[in-house]
C-alpha cells in the first residue's frame, strides 16, 4: 500500500508520524515531570507536617515531664508525708495528671487523688518504679490500659534523690486523649490523617480506634512501611496510600514517630486531570 503512494504523500505521512511521535514523547515527558514534581512536593509536605506535629507532641510532653521532675526535686528537699501530700495536691499537678504519686523506697505509697490500694500493693515492684531507678533519671512508659480508668495512659516517672540516696520515685499518669486532639487538629484538606506510632511499630494513637495497639505489619501486611521512610506507598484495604514518618525528639526512654497517611489518588489528582 505505501509503495503505491505518491512521493509527496509519503513525505506527508512520514512528517505526520514524526509529529505524532514528537507529541507522544512530549506528553510522556511532561507526565514524568509532573509526577516527579508532585512526589517532591508530597515528600516536602509530609516532612513539614510530620515535624510540626512531632514538635507539638514533644512540647506537650516536655512540660509535663518538667512538672514531675520539679515535684521530685521538692520532695528531695523535704520528704515528710505531710509535705509530699501537700505537694501532690497542688492544682498544677491535679489539673494536669490523672494521678500523681510517690512510691517510697521504704514501701510507702502516697497517691492523689486518693484511692484505696490493695493491702499488698508495693510500688517498688512496679515497672515504672524499677525502670526509673535503673535509668537513674526520668522515664516514660509505653501506653497501657489503665484498669480503673479504662483508657490508654502513659506514666512519667523520675527518682526523688537526696544526694546519692534514692528516697523513692515520683510518677504521673497522663491520658492519651490530649494527644489524640493534637493529632486530629491537623488539616490535610480531606486527603488523610496523622497517627502516633512507637519505635517497635505499634500504633498508639489513631483516628480509627480499631487501629490502636495494632502493628504496622498487621495494618499493611504487604509492603509494610519502614519508620525510617520519608515517603512510601502502601495499600490499606485495597486503597493506595502515601505515608511518611517523623521522629518525636526529646522523649526519655521511648522512641515515638508521627505517621502521616494520605490517599494517593487524591494526592495525585492533578496528574490524573492532566492525563
Amino acid at each position: 500500500m505505501p509503495s503505491r503512494l505518491k512521493f509527496s504523500h509519503k513525505i506527508l505521512l512520514a512528517a505526520s508520524l514524526v509529529v505524532i511521535a514528537t507529541f507522544a514523547l512530549f506528553t510522556l515527558y511532561n507526565d514524568y515531570l509532573q509526577r516527579n514534581a508532585i512526589r517532591a512536593n508530597l515528600e516536602s509536605y509530609l516532612d513539614e507536617m510530620g515535624e510540626v506535629t512531632a514538635h507539638n507532641i514533644e512540647n506537650w510532653l516536655s512540660g509535663r515531664i518538667l512538672l514531675v521532675e520539679s515535684a521530685a526535686q521538692s520532695i528531695a528537699s523535704d520528704s515528710s508525708a505531710e509535705r509530699v501530700a501537700s505537694l501532690l495536691e497542688q492544682p498544677a499537678l491535679t489539673s494536669t495528671f490523672m494521678y500523681t504519686y510517690l512510691g517510697g523506697a521504704d514501701g510507702s505509697y502516697l497517691l492523689r487523688p486518693y484511692e484505696e490500694m490493695p493491702a499488698d500493693y508495693d510500688a517498688r515492684t512496679r515497672p515504672w518504679y524499677q525502670d526509673a531507678v535503673a535509668a537513674n533519671g526520668t522515664t516514660l512508659t509505653e501506653p497501657y490500659m489503665d484498669a480503673s480508668l479504662n483508657e490508654l495512659v502513659v506514666t512519667v516517672a523520675t527518682p526523688a534523690k537526696s544526694g546519692a540516696q534514692t528516697l523513692g520515685v515520683v510518677g504521673g499518669d497522663l491520658g492519651l486523649k490530649a494527644l489524640v486532639e493534637i493529632i486530629n487538629a491537623l488539616d490535610f484538606d480531606g486527603m488523610g490523617y496523622a497517627f502516633l506510632i512507637s519505635g517497635d511499630g505499634k500504633v498508639l494513637v489513631h483516628p480509627n480506634q480499631q487501629m490502636v495497639m495494632k502493628s504496622l505489619s498487621d495494618i499493611y501486611p504487604q509492603n509494610t512501611p519502614s519508620l525510617d521512610s520519608r515517603y512510601v506507598e502502601a495499600e490499606l484495604n485495597g486503597t493506595p496510600r502515601v505515608l511518611g514518618f517523623s521522629p518525636v525528639q526529646g522523649l526519655p526512654s521511648v522512641k515515638w514517630y508521627v505517621g502521616i497517611s494520605l490517599d494517593r489518588d487524591k494526592a495525585y489528582a492533578s496528574l490524573t486531570s492532566f492525563r
